[in-house]
């Protein structure tokens, strides 16, 4: 089911990037593409943004003293307490174009999905609060849509920072070696991370 799921978001991904690049009339069109890196992952690349998808290969269960097992709808059904996962990561597009294995990435958002199709976010705190509740938020193609644009709006949204002067001051010639398309490069702020908690029924 969460193995469907992840094909549904590369899916999604690749007709949003179809119709930017069709509705974008500039000569200098914005770079954007989905790549499939492997059977459990695939990046979309907008920008100089990339969102990395990755389909997690285990179950997990929620451990007890999480809010939402404790909501009337998993202690019905202790079964439904069990997930699975697909991650999303922003990155820079210059971070995989060029290599740079010591440029960070963000989980933007996180998807959970049980046995009935029914799915809650964790992540940036303005995408979570667009989705209902867990007991009444099953996965449709529209849902999955409007995930995947405002995961878009909030990678393209979030500034880049300059890495401190003191940071990248004094560096040895190994470094220079290893890392010479990575000095002085930006770094993503950061999401304003937030786990819904008020599913009480």
């Amino acid at each position: 089911m969460t193995g469907s799921l992840f094909l549904d978001l590369e899916n999604i991904c690749e007709q949003l990037a179809k119709e930017i690049i069709e509705a974008n009339t500039e000569e200098n069109q914005i770079p954007i593409k989905v790549e499939r890196t492997n059977a459990f992952e695939f990046v979309f690349r907008i920008g100089g943004d990339a969102l990395i998808f990755i389909l997690q290969s285990n179950i997990v269960r929620l451990p007890d003293e999480n809010y939402l097992s404790k909501s009337k709808y998993l202690k019905d059904d202790v079964s439904l307490r069990y997930f699975g996962q697909v991650l999303i990561y922003n990155f820079l597009s210059d971070t995989i174009e060029f290599g740079r294995l010591d440029d960070p990435g963000y989980l933007i958002g996180r998807i959970l999905l049980n046995r009935e199709n029914k799915f809650f976010l964790e992540g940036d705190r303005k995408i979570v609060f667009n989705f209902p509740e867990l007991k009444e938020n099953t996965v449709n193609p529209d849902k999955m849509r409007d995930f995947v644009e405002q995961l878009v709006v909030s990678a393209l949204e979030n500034d880049l920072l300059a890495p401190a002067f003191g940071d990248i001051m004094v560096i040895t010639y190994q470094q220079k070696i290893e890392h010479i398309s990575g000095l002085g490069n930006p770094q993503k702020i950061g999401f304003d991370f937030f786990a819904k908690n008020k599913d009480k029924g």
